[in-house]
């Protein structure tokens, strides 16, 4: 598979699980247990978030020439 491919796989993916955290995370902050129960969050929040970590991983790893390129140069 190519690096494109693979980068617009992981960006989709990474958008996914970035909506799901944060949405879920204010759904609890503002309605408390009446829409999401506490064990069913408490089990489902965590990993998502090590999910959304992992995605980060993967999107600055196949993005680190476009960082090096942009960020990393040696100054002239």
């Amino acid at each position: 598979m190519s690096r494109v491919k693979m980068l617009r796989i992981v960006n989709l993916l990474l958008a996914l699980v970035f909506i799901g955290v944060a949405f879920g995370g204010l759904v609890r902050m503002f309605t408390g247990d009446s829409l999401i129960p506490y064990a069913t969050f408490n089990q489902i929040h965590p990993i998502s978030g090590l999910i959304f970590v992992i995605l980060v991983i993967a999107h600055i790893y196949l993005n680190f020439n476009w960082i090096k390129a942009n960020y990393l140069k040696k100054k002239k």
